[in-house]
Formats: C-alpha cells, sequence, structure tokens
C-alpha cells in the first residue's frame, strides 16, 4: 500500500473516531459515585454533663420594669409589690431672683405611673398605695417594709377598669385620670394626693418620699410598671414662705431616685420540690426568676459527627422537674446560647447564635429548643468551648422560672438529637 493511501486511510479512521453520538448515554464507570448520601438520626442521651445552675444575674432593682402580681391560687402565693422613692427640694425653694423661702409643706400632688404590661383577662384591677421608709434602697426586702404595707392606703384604692369606663378616662370627683396609648400597649395613669398622701417634710428627711403598692383584682392579678423613661413621676404643688406671705409653688416634677420591686416568697432552694413539700436528691436546672437564674449544660460533642459529617438539625430536649411557676398570663421566652470561654457561672455568653422557646406557666411537658447553629459551629471550630447556655430572654422582668431535671437524673437527664449526613463515599478511578 503507497504512503498515500496509508495517510487516507488513518484521516478516516481518526474522523470516525471524534464522531459524537448525541443518542448514547453517558457511560463512566470508572469516575462516578459509587455511594448514597447518608442521613443518620441519632439520640445523644449520655453527651450532657457536668451540668449546673446559678443565680443572682439581674436582681430586682436592675430590672427595667416594677413587677406588681399577687397569684393567691398558685402551689404557693406570689405576692409582688413596687417600691419607689422620690428625693425632695430640700427645707427652702426660691420664690423670686432675691427671695429663698421655707417649705411649709405640701398642698397635694400628682403622680404618674406606666402600666407597661397587664393581663388583659383581668377584671376589676385594683391599686392600693402605700407610704414606706424613705430609708428603702437595693438592699431592702420584702420582710423589712411588710410593717409599712400593713399600715392604712395613703389615699383611696384606685379602680382601674372603673376610671377606663370614665368619660375620657377622667374622674371628676377624684381628679384620677388614665390615658390608654393603644400603639404601645401602655397606660398612663395620672392619681391625684392630697396634703396627706403628698406629705413634705424638708426638716428631718429633706422632703423625700417613698410609696409601695399592693395590686389585686377578680382573678389573678399581674401587671409591670415602667421605669425609667417610663418610670414614675411625681409633681408636688408646695407652700413657700416668702418675706411677707406664703405663697404655692409648683416646681419641676421630680422622678423617681430609686425604683424596686420586693416579692415573697423567696427563691426556693435548686433542690426544693413544691409539689411534695420536699426536695430532690439533686439540684435542678433553674432558669428564670428573680433574682435571674442560668443553667450550664457541657456537651461532650461526639468526633464521628463533629469531624467529618455535616450537621442538618440539632434539638435540645429537657424534661421539667416541676410545674413552670408564674402567672397564668405572663409566659415567658427563654433562649439556649454557647459561650466564648468556659468559665462555670461567670462564663462570657456568645450572643451570635442560638435559638428560643417560649415557657407557659404551670406547664409540665418536655421542652425542645433547636440548636441546629450551634452544632454546626461547634463542628466548624474544633477550639469552640462546646457548652449550653440557658437563661431568660427578658431576665428579671417576670417572675416566672422553670427548673429542669439534671444529667443526673438518669431517666430524665437533658438529651440533644442530632441529624447529620455521613461522608460521602466518592468512587476510586
Amino acid at each position: 500500500m503507497t504512503r498515500r493511501r496509508l495517510a487516507l486511510v488513518g484521516a478516516v479512521l481518526l474522523v470516525a473516531a471524534c464522531v459524537e453520538r448525541l443518542t448514547a448515554p453517558g457511560h463512566c464507570p470508572d469516575y462516578c459515585p459509587s455511594g448514597q448520601i447518608t442521613i443518620v438520626d441519632t439520640l445523644l442521651t449520655t453527651s450532657i454533663n457536668r451540668d449546673s445552675s446559678h443565680r443572682g444575674y439581674v436582681v430586682s432593682y436592675q430590672s427595667p420594669v416594677m413587677l406588681a402580681a399577687f397569684l393567691p391560687d398558685t402551689t404557693a402565693t406570689l405576692d409582688g409589690r413596687p417600691i419607689f422613692r422620690f428625693n425632695g427640694f430640700g427645707p427652702r425653694l426660691p420664690v423670686s431672683s432675691v427671695d429663698t423661702g421655707q417649705i411649709r409643706g405640701a398642698d397635694s400632688a400628682r403622680l404618674q405611673l406606666y402600666i407597661v404590661r397587664r393581663d388583659t383577662a383581668t377584671h376589676n384591677l385594683r391599686l392600693q398605695f402605700y407610704r414606706l421608709p424613705t430609708t428603702i434602697d437595693t438592699t431592702t426586702t420584702f420582710d423589712g417594709v411588710a410593717a409599712a404595707f400593713n399600715n392604712a392606703p395613703v389615699r383611696p384604692t384606685v379602680y382601674v377598669d372603673t376610671l377606663l369606663a370614665q368619660p375620657g378616662g377622667k374622674d371628676p370627683v377624684t381628679g384620677d385620670s388614665v390615658v390608654v396609648d393603644t400603639v404601645n400597649h401602655r397606660w398612663l395613669l395620672s392619681l391625684k394626693f392630697d396634703a396627706a398622701a403628698a406629705r413634705y417634710d424638708g426638716t428631718s428627711d429633706s422632703g423625700a418620699v417613698a410609696y409601695g403598692i399592693r395590686i389585686a383584682a377578680d382573678s389573678h392579678a399581674s401587671i409591670a410598671l415602667g421605669k425609667g423613661t417610663f418610670g414614675p413621676v411625681l409633681q408636688w404643688y408646695l407652700l413657700v414662705d416668702s418675706l411677707t406671705m406664703t405663697v404655692a409653688r409648683t416646681p419641676g416634677a421630680l422622678g423617681a431616685r430609686f425604683a424596686s420591686f420586693v416579692f415573697n416568697p423567696p427563691p426556693a432552694p435548686l433542690d426544693s420540690n413544691p409539689v411534695t413539700g420536699g426536695t430532690f436528691p439533686y439540684s435542678t436546672l433553674a432558669v428564670g426568676g428573680v433574682p435571674s437564674a442560668r443553667s450550664l449544660l457541657r456537651v461532650a460533642f461526639p468526633k464521628f459527627i463533629r469531624d467529618s459529617s455535616q450537621v442538618i438539625r440539632g434539638t435540645l430536649i429537657l424534661v421539667p422537674a416541676v410545674p413552670a411557676r408564674g402567672a397564668p398570663a405572663d409566659s415567658f421566652v427563654i433562649e439556649a446560647r454557647t459561650v466564648f470561654a468556659d468559665f462555670g457561672g461567670k462564663s462570657p455568653i456568645d450572643p451570635r447564635l442560638g435559638d428560643t422557646t417560649v415557657i407557659h406557666p404551670d406547664s409540665t411537658g418536655t421542652v425542645k429548643i433547636e440548636v441546629t447553629n450551634l452544632l454546626q459551629l461547634w463542628a466548624a471550630d474544633s477550639t469552640h468551648p462546646t457548652v449550653l447556655v440557658l437563661r431568660a430572654q427578658a431576665e428579671a422582668q417576670f417572675l416566672g422560672e422553670i427548673r429542669f431535671y439534671p444529667s443526673v437524673a438518669a431517666a430524665f437527664r437533658p438529651t440533644l438529637q442530632v441529624t447529620f449526613v455521613r461522608p460521602f463515599p466518592f468512587g476510586v478511578p
């Protein structure tokens, strides 16, 4: 065969080898993955250990609200009472640019209060005001002012529902009024105090005055009064001696210099069982309440999940040791977070990731909190502490508290349910 004929045959074979068969299916047994995606759902029943509970993170005077409650139908009657103090103007007040007069006393005063949270199912809400010692401070307890609350109220009882029913929300007899803020869901009470209730003594205590509030209703009574910007404000109408006569003066309104609340009973020990009246053989995991409690859960995160698997869901399962405490309408939110470093009760919380769940008072059902993003963080960063922190989202703003069984309670211990994808078995070329 000649060279030219051989070259022609080679060219034909080359063209035939490069022809694309559009109708033929793909075929690559040596390079395509041979395995399947495997999803595993597992229950880590013994991975949570060395858990503990700590109290005192936010106390009553640090709360942005003053809690008032009277819940006589609970296991133990829950009684919360706001207390607040106004500092006076001292013994003398300027009458003119050249005259400063002695304050003889108060003709009257007007107190403004914001109700920032309430139970819409409560009817016939009533407020009673009591004069308290002007020495109340951050160390004041329920028992410390109990005697003052046993005295007669300083003014007539305020019937809030009756006041709301008045035209324009104003009582023409007492001068009390209420303004409803439907946008922010707040009530502004403006209450008149007569000379006795607004007593001003500039000689012995520089005019300071302190009040406490008790509430009641036809059923459970629970409200929150504002502090700070929405805190109590007192406007005095004073009588002042000038050089020639006694004159009336209306100095600027004063905000409360101290505002807090006291309550009874105090938090029970962590091993107490209010249902039986006895104790548990271990400390429970408390979350919420006042002073606020947090619980720390240390997790032994398995290496077979952390090293090469992909976490697609994680759920923390908790079993209440006793019914959740609190007013029936005051459901509260708890959250699960992780920490930047494990220092026990003082561990700094990482606020970036986590999830929440709602706790309903008197509930005993199993509580589940999604912690998927936290487990994914631990899987991605092997140096991150595998610690969960449970706390109330609004600490010390609700009297509600829940207690869970700890890890030493084998039958009811905290558990993690994890769903993950096993590493994919790629084929060998």
